[in-house]
């Protein structure tokens, strides 16, 4: 069972690095639009990034599983006929519904922001272009995953990320466009990846298509597509409620934190691009069931450390004066910062739920997915329409965090009496208990001897550090405690 699971976490950290360099082009850009975009612009592409993610599972349907659920254990030559048979589709597809969104263009940007003018306009229609290129490219990335090619797959993701930040810096820094610009940087990244990823992969891709063959596909996928439309609602909906109420400028500083909260996001989605793969293959192992249970608590281990480390330490981060510069994030952005650690805890949540989708692919009940988020959107929506004109934008936070939790809750309920996996529990409690009372003790010792500045900082990461130290006694098992001798062993050796 180790050996498998340090194998699940050497992908998981390969894939990681591909991924939080991905998603790092969000951390990175943050401080540089905080100097040149007004909070307002931000609320702008915020609003218009939601709509790319709204959109986005129209483009995909379900065909993403569907393509690691059926591919993931198939010969290589069939795997390459799956890949050609995907992007064909995806094409087809993509182009019967990206071309009416293009002509309705400029409807969708009126609901998008309420004053919508050319630029917002434009902005709509380069969306499309950006659905199309990064589906198509998606799915190579997926193949990427299938054939266990986690290096590739990571340095496609750096190179992205290179790219993207550069383009930024034109459009964004010397042409000064603003959001548009911003959309242009994405559109010609998502261009040059689709073309490098061409280049790599033209050799395994047999362009077919066939509706016998697509159907199971459909049959498996199209479930997952209310789901996700729905997974949207909980993640981005919150923004253009904000908007509604509160204005642009809200919305915009609530981004700036729910940014940062995405930091745990990235964790969560590096796990899951090693994760799916992962116990597709090793579900017919014996002790399959006992494995998936110890990746949750490992899982829950680093989460729960990653959160504390980041809500001891990070708002001090950004908010560093550099020379030349001033602080890493502009000053107008600081307000909204204070929320990413309840983003964060909602994204712990939303890794939970993947943890639990192994019953949902292996018992293939998919159909009860639309169902179950979408008692959670419903939630969402309600209490964001409810509350954000008494609370702002914290209540948006927490509702976030409600709505994730109510569908890992569901989710558990529900998958557990078919597929039932005994989860350890008690450890877990063990590790939220640690990381809640560390976070408890830095804020009362803070708060008791109005502690600021270095100390404050030296206390904290003293916390931080000293945390897997408290589990070793409190948490790890005697099996566990002598792998880790045994590996520590043979690194000195």
């Amino acid at each position: 069972m180790f050996s498998k699971i340090r194998s699940l976490l050497k992908q998981s950290m390969v894939y990681g690095l591909g991924t939080i360099a991905a998603r790092a082009v969000a951390f990175i850009l943050l401080p540089y639009y905080s100097h040149l975009m007004h909070p307002a612009e931000y609320g702008i592409y915020t609003l218009f990034m939601i709509l790319v993610a709204f959109l986005q599972p129209l483009f995909v349907h379900g065909m993403d599983i569907s393509f690691l659920r059926f591919s993931a254990a198939v010969p290589k030559d069939q795997q390459n006929n799956d890949l050609g048979l995907i992007l064909t589709h995806t094409t087809i597809i993509g182009l019967i519904i990206g071309v009416p969104i293009y002509l309705l263009a400029p409807e969708i940007a009126r609901l998008v922001v309420n004053d919508a003018g050319a630029a917002e306009i434009t902005l709509t229609r380069i969306s499309i272009g950006i659905l199309i290129l990064d589906t198509l490219a998606n799915h190579m990335f997926t193949f990427l995953r299938i054939r266990n090619r986690a290096m590739t797959f990571s340095i496609f993701k750096l190179a992205n990320v290179a790219v993207n930040i550069g383009l930024n810096v034109y459009f964004v820094g010397k042409l000064h466009l603003g959001p548009t610009g911003a959309f242009y940087a994405f559109i010609i990244t998502s261009a040059l990846t689709l073309v490098s990823l061409t280049g790599l992969l033209y050799r395994e891709i047999r362009v077919n298509w066939s509706w016998q063959k697509v159907k199971p596909w459909l049959e498996f996928g199209l479930p997952n597509v209310p789901a996700m439309v729905f997974v949207m609602v909980i993640g981005f909906s919150d923004r253009k409620w904000l908007e509604h109420y509160l204005g642009l400028e809200q919305a915009g500083l609530y981004s700036a934190g729910y940014r940062i909260g995405m930091l745990m996001n990235m964790l969560v989605q590096a796990f899951r691009y090693a994760w799916q793969p992962f116990f597709l293959q090793t579900a017919e192992d014996d002790d399959a069931k006992e494995t998936f249970s110890r990746v949750m608590t490992y899982f829950i281990a680093v989460a729960g450390w990653v959160w504390l480390a980041s809500a001891l330490l990070l708002k001090d981060i950004f908010k560093i004066h550099l020379p030349g510069i001033g602080p890493l994030i502009d000053e107008r952005y600081w307000q909204g910062l204070d929320v990413f650690p309840v983003i964060m805890l909602g994204h712990i949540f939303a890794g939970v739920y993947a943890n639990l989708m192994v019953g949902v692919y292996i018992e293939k009940k998919t159909k009860v997915i639309p169902l179950i988020v979408g008692v959670s959107a419903l939630v969402n929506i309600i209490g964001n329409w409810l509350l954000i004109p008494h609370y702002g934008y914290w209540a948006s936070a927490w509702i976030m965090v409600l709505s994730n939790a109510i569908v890992t809750i569901l989710m558990y309920v529900y998958i557990i009496k078919r597929y039932p996996v005994k989860y350890e529990w008690d450890r877990m409690i063990r590790i939220c208990i640690t990381v809640f009372v560390a976070w408890g003790f830095s804020v009362v010792i803070s708060d008791a001897f109005s502690l600021t500045g270095v100390i404050l900082w030296i206390l904290n990461t003293g916390i931080v550090l000293c945390t897997p130290l408290i589990w070793w006694g409190y948490v790890l098992t005697s099996d566990e405690k002598n792998g880790l001798y045994r590996y520590l062993q043979r690194r000195k050796s």
